[in-house]
């Protein structure tokens, strides 16, 4: 590890690199899985506690009824969790996020992450689910029909600014540091450190894009996002920087709202 990177890298002026895979001798990570439950379940909590509070002052009787703006507070509250949640375990249970997650930038990583993140959702979302589609016999509307009605909400200035910073800023970095930093990292370090560390790395990589995939709990696009979730993996394992991971989301989702806000 070297003590100083040249005057590309942003933050910090250290570059750190992940630990051998596996679980490995007086390991200063004492994150792992509670963490990840823990902060997954009050992040869950505050989302519930929130939209309660928005239902029970402005009179919303249906998570359908709620206008842009509380779904984005809905959703910021989650968001806000799940990154406190790194933070904490950071350091409570770590020494640092740059450490502990390689939480560092390039200044090129926006361009080269952004150019990921189109290219997963132009490309490899469709290759991936349109097979599904053709043998399934699934009306493609369907599969876009979540996003869609969410960019339906967004119906004024206000509501279409909700759904840029929630959506394509927040999100992209809330996930990235508690899918693939926490969670990635917790599977990651636990893996029998006799066997091959390729082999712990791809069953990481596979597992943690297998959950990141599930919690959002839209069955058509499993698939895609099983894939994506391992390439933003892989960016992120041999980038050893999680800002390019968190760049190519922020495209991937960046490229989805300007389809819904823009071109439809």
């Amino acid at each position: 590890m070297s003590d100083t990177v040249g005057s590309e890298n942003s933050f910090p002026r250290e570059q750190y690199r992940f630990p051998h895979p596996g679980r490995l001798e007086d390991d200063w990570r004492k994150w792992g899985f509670g963490q990840v439950v823990v902060g997954y379940g009050l992040s869950l909590v505050a989302s519930i506690v929130t939209l309660s509070l928005i239902s029970e002052l402005a009179g919303y009787e249906k998570w359908d009824d709620l206008p842009m703006w509380g779904v984005s507070l809905v959703g910021l509250s989650q968001q806000l969790v799940l990154i406190f949640a790194v933070v904490i375990s950071a350091r409570a249970f770590g020494l640092s996020l740059q450490k502990d997650f390689l939480f560092q930038t390039k200044q090129s990583d926006v361009g080269k992450g952004l150019c990921y993140g189109v290219a997963a959702q132009l490309l490899v979302v469709p290759f991936v689910t349109y097979p599904f589609v053709w043998i399934f016999d699934i009306d493609t509307d369907r599969i876009s029909e979540p996003a869609r009605e969410l960019s339906d909400k967004a119906t004024s200035p206000l509501g279409v600014v909700a759904i840029i910073i929630t959506v394509g800023l927040l999100a992209p970095v809330a996930e990235e540091l508690f899918f693939r930093g926490l969670l990635y990292g917790s599977i990651r370090k636990r893996g029998d450190s006799a066997k091959s560390r390729k082999v712990i790395v791809w069953t990481s990589v596979i597992i943690s894009s297998a959950i990141f995939s599930a919690i959002h709990f839209q069955l058509l696009l499993f698939p895609a996002l099983f894939v994506v979730g391992m390439i933003f993996a892989l960016i992120y394992e041999r980038s050893q920087r999680l800002a390019l991971a968190i760049w190519a989301h922020i495209g991937f989702n960046a490229t989805t709202l300007f389809s819904l806000l823009v071109l439809d």
